[in-house]
């Protein structure tokens, strides 16, 4: 039984971070209902392939972002359709959208008019880049409105070389948790002032967030932190080497006093202790070039796996830099429960990534497998005491659809 089980919710939204969010709160116990186009539905639905990458029998980016949910399939720019998402709404707690403002405002589905339909709905709105503003309109992804502009492509590139181009969607990912976070928080204050409310987030501002303390450094000052290059770091024990296999190592020693002795002895350099040029971090500081030249040269000498060895056995603030699937066969990630595996309806095993909060009375558990487009489409309307001939009605008009029953997936325990 999940935190937020009793919790219903509405998702009309597509792509990644919202339906993520929606995800993540279906892991928690809520009850989520994806409202879908009937023309193709989410086009997140179609994503099939990155880089070398690509879908095969599954759809795992799918899945992994629109596991816990039920689908129905309505057509919104009809009456009608408006008619059964307005009918959720009332028998709902949380209405998720990343949909334009001007549609909203259009089909009457804006926080104004719902708000009239249900008093203590919960409303999530995501932009690219805020509701006010020149770019409220702007057309947001994560890599425009969270990489680019928000100050990752910038930052994490140096002057003169080619910026680093953005791994696949971290700014939806960590957007799907600052709203998943945000409406909890908003259905807590509901329980204690018995009103709904709007919550509003951005990519944008997300971005900025995550950049808080360059970005504090920035308005404190007026001055940008300075690049870092590896050969010029002001500390030198807080810097990347390599090692003889062509990995990297990232020491950690932010009071590089505390383990100054430690290390020399570790590296096997015990003279670089009584180095007057080395005696104190603020030594350190002004021969820093001088040191991480020796140090680059040591780390050369030995392979990663020897430095993990070395560096572990003298309780070393380090870690290795670790690709994609290092991370999905590492020990202290499986053990942490990082990954869940379930029961897919094609009767293959799927690995998950795991939602990454952890609950010790209510834990969170993936229930059901991604929905096919319209799956619950009759499920749906049948709980809004929708009689069969209405829903027979409603399927002529085509202001509903539903996949056929033969392919539809079924739940797993």
């Amino acid at each position: 039984m999940g935190p937020l089980e009793g919790i219903r919710v509405i998702e009309l939204a597509s792509w990644v971070a919202v339906p993520t969010a929606g995800a993540i709160l279906g892991d928690w116990g809520a009850s989520v209902v994806k409202v879908e186009n009937i023309k193709g539905g989410d086009p997140a639905r179609g994503f099939r392939r990155a880089e070398n990458v690509e879908v095969t029998d599954i759809n795992f980016w799918w899945e992994l972002c629109n596991r816990n949910k039920r689908s129905i399939a309505i057509d919104i720019n009809k009456e009608e359709g408006r008619t059964i998402l307005n009918k959720l709404v009332e028998h709902s707690d949380v209405f998720l959208t990343n949909l334009g403002l001007d549609s909203l405002k259009r089909r009457k589905l804006d926080y104004e008019s719902l708000i009239k339909l249900n008093s203590k709905i919960i409303y999530a709105s995501f932009t690219g880049y805020g509701e006010v503003g020149p770019d409220k309109n702007k057309p947001g992804f994560d890599i425009t409105a969270f990489w680019t502009k928000g100050g990752f492509m910038y930052r994490l590139g140096e002057p003169g070389r080619t910026p680093p181009i953005q791994p696949i969607a971290p700014g939806d990912q960590i957007s799907s948790m600052y709203i998943a976070g945000a409406v909890s928080t908003a259905l807590f204050a509901r329980e204690k002032t018995g009103r709904g409310q709007k919550v509003a987030l951005s990519l944008y501002q997300n971005a900025v967030w995550s950049l808080g303390w360059e970005v504090q450094a920035a308005l404190s000052t007026g001055n940008e932190v300075r690049w870092r290059y590896q050969n010029k770091v002001l500390n030198p024990l807080w810097n990347i080497y390599k090692t003889k296999d062509e990995r990297w190592i990232q020491l950690a020693f932010l009071q590089s006093d505390q383990y100054w002795d430690s290390f020399c002895v570790a590296i096997g350099k015990e003279e670089l202790k009584e180095d007057p040029r080395f005696k104190s971090h603020q030594k350190r500081q002004e021969n820093n070039e001088a040191l991480i030249g020796l140090i680059t040269e040591t780390f050369s000498k030995k392979t990663l796996e020897e430095w993990e060895r070395t560096l572990s056995q003298y309780k070393m603030p380090y870690e290795s830099a670790r690709s994609i699937k290092e991370i999905v066969s590492d020990p202290q990630a499986i053990e942490n429960g990082f990954f869940y595996e379930v029961k897919h309806p094609t009767s293959k095993d799927l690995k998950l990534v795991n939602s990454p909060v952890k609950f010790s009375e209510t834990p969170a558990e993936i229930r059901m497998t991604a929905p096919e487009l319209g799956q619950h489409t009759e499920e749906i309307l049948l709980d809004l005491n929708y009689t069969w001939e209405a829903i027979s009605h409603l399927k002529e008009r085509a202001v509903i659809s539903s996949c056929d029953p033969r392919h539809q997936r079924k739940n797993y325990d």
